[in-house]
């Protein structure tokens, strides 16, 4: 019986760590070196719910009547102000919708710029590397949030602006 319990026990404790959150700020989270927005909401329609995501121009792709609760966003711009060079420009992101016992919680993770990927070279070969996405310019080499004032500024201005587009939408549901 002991053996039993240590076994789940270590099991549980290895599925905990997996999705172990290092960092957060606001509703910004660092899950696994990647920085994530997430919010739950009280879902009391889902059909509502679906109507919302459906006529709202950042989340129109969306279906979660028919399974589709993962969507690439079309381009957007931050707007704010004394934003950094980077954010200035436009952004798609990877947005995913999770429900679980009456709640449901909005995701949006890959945040990229585009227009702003850096073309780095060596010896006259370009790299692929990855240089327009938030977390290059967020977060630390070990996973942690870089806290100075312009990092700051990006993402409270991110946090308005999917708080603005989810708030409402969790109060449509509900009617």
């Amino acid at each position: 019986m002991r053996i039993c319990l240590t076994i789940i026990f270590f099991i549980s404790l290895q599925g905990f760590a997996q999705f172990q959150k290092t960092d957060s700020l606001g509703n910004f989270y660092v899950i696994e070196h990647q920085l994530v927005w997430q919010k739950w909401y009280e879902l009391h329609s889902k059909a509502n719910l679906d109507d919302a995501l459906k006529n709202n121009d950042f989340t129109s792709d969306l279906d979660i009547l028919k399974f589709t609760t993962s969507v690439k966003t079309k381009r957007n711009k931050l707007s704010g102000d004394n934003l950094p060079e980077y954010a200035r420009h436009e952004y798609e992101a990877f947005l995913y919708v999770d429900f679980l016992r009456g709640r449901y919680r909005i995701s949006v993770k890959q945040i990229i710029f585009p227009d702003f990927i850096e073309k780095i070279y060596y010896n006259g070969v370009r790299q692929n590397q990855t240089r327009g996405t938030l977390e290059q310019y967020i977060l630390r080499n070990d996973g942690l949030i870089k806290r100075n004032v312009a990092n700051l500024n990006v993402l409270y201005s991110f946090d308005t602006v999917f708080s603005e587009i989810f708030d409402p939408m969790a109060a449509e549901s509900s009617e």
